[in-house]
């Protein structure tokens, strides 16, 4: 009884699996949810938290991230919706509740001020807010 073809097909299927488990794994992944991140993604935020950036997959999730830290946060940078610059918090303004819908569903989007209250209009959103006001929790 030869046992030569059917260890050798055996040791192939081993390597294979080793081989796509360790595919998966590889990949920036973000520091809330563990959702593997497209750099490229309209959606990609970084929230800087005692000098280590962090990449989030949503919106949400850096501001989750960014509740957490409170005063430790140093930097943030989202994704602006019409442009798809990564910008400075600062220059933004985030609508809740529109129909722009994100990779996990329902999100915040980033908008650039100048242009937020004609984006929450034309897409059912609620007024725009700073990161620091939802961060806060504040209502619209």
């Amino acid at each position: 009884m030869s046992t030569g073809p059917a260890l050798g097909r055996g040791v192939l299927l081993l390597i294979g699996a080793l081989m796509l488990v360790g595919a998966c794994r590889g990949g920036q992944r973000c520091a809330t949810c563990g959702m593997k991140i497209d750099a490229a993604s309209p959606w990609v935020s970084y929230v800087t938290i005692d000098g280590k950036q962090g990449a989030f997959d949503t919106p949400s999730c850096a501001i989750a991230a960014w509740r957490k830290a409170a005063a430790r946060v140093n930097e943030a940078r989202f994704r602006e919706y019409y442009s798809q610059e990564l910008r400075p918090v600062a220059e933004l303004r985030f609508v809740t509740g529109s129909d722009v819908v994100g990779p996990m569903g329902p999100d915040l989007v980033p908008v650039a001020a100048a242009t937020a209250g004609r984006f929450a209009r034309d897409h059912n959103g609620a007024p725009p807010r700073t990161a620091d006001e939802i961060v806060r929790g504040e209502a619209p």
